[in-house]
């Protein structure tokens, strides 16, 4: 069934012709090639195999269009594969030109991003620090030589912490609000009295689920949303 499923969405996905939509798009036939482009976006479950030039063509579509929110969307999805200080800047150009809020460049955004940006270095120059140590404390019991406790912990503490570290990328997510307005709850209850309301193109911080419903960060405070409220950046 899933080889079916998979034969399926390959057969989709060659129905559309990215020559021909690209075509499309250079002639200015955008509202066309936007169609094609989210057709084919559509096959991909998992988005982070989309090529990263259907996010840079569908966002520059609808900035043309005024659709800032999903402008922001695209771009987010961008940054978040490719955290480049000028897509950042034009993502923070857009929020400020519609008054939205979410997008502010703290010190965690720039630690984020210049981590996300050097990942690769960090992983490998940790990885070769700790491998180091943990071959200095086999030597050390080889040779029935005393190793203090408080060696041990530090290495301990030291993995733990790559660990946390490592995963930090895949802890952070964002989701982009697509309607206006949109209800944030204090609880994941349709009946719960609505403690929010705010207007597409805000950006949320997504801590956790439940059913269908996200775990916010917003206002200083957690707060539901439905998941159909909003595109998760991923």
């Amino acid at each position: 069934m899933a080889f079916t499923m998979m034969l399926s969405l390959s057969a989709w996905a060659q129905t559309v012709d990215l020559h021909k939509v690209d075509s499309l798009f250079m002639n200015g036939k955008q509202a066309e090639s936007e169609v094609l482009y989210e057709k084919y976006l559509a096959t991909f479950t998992n988005k982070t195999l989309v090529p990263l030039p259907i996010y840079y063509k569908l966002a520059l579509i609808n900035e043309k269009e005024n659709d800032y929110a999903r402008a922001l969307y695209y771009l987010s999805m961008i940054y978040n594969r490719q955290p480049r200080q000028n897509i950042l800047n034009k993502i923070t150009e857009i929020a400020a030109n519609h008054n939205l809020t979410g997008y502010e460049v703290d010190d965690f955004s720039f630690v984020f991003l210049f981590f996300r940006k050097y990942s690769l270095y960090f992983t490998l120059f940790l990885l070769v620090v700790g491998i180091y140590a943990f071959g200095v404390l086999v030597q050390k019991k080889r040779h029935n030589e005393s190793i203090r406790s408080r060696h041990k912990w530090v290495v301990i503490v030291y993995l733990i912490a790559l660990i946390l570290l490592l995963n930090l990328p895949d802890s952070y997510q964002i989701a982009i609000i697509n309607k206006s307005p949109t209800h944030l709850r204090e609880v994941p209850s349709s009946a719960a009295p609505v403690k929010w309301s705010i207007a597409k193109g805000n950006k949320v911080t997504v801590i956790g689920e439940q059913d269908e419903w996200l775990r916010i960060w917003w206002e200083q405070q957690p707060l539901y949303v439905r998941k159909l409220d909003v595109w998760a950046v991923r």
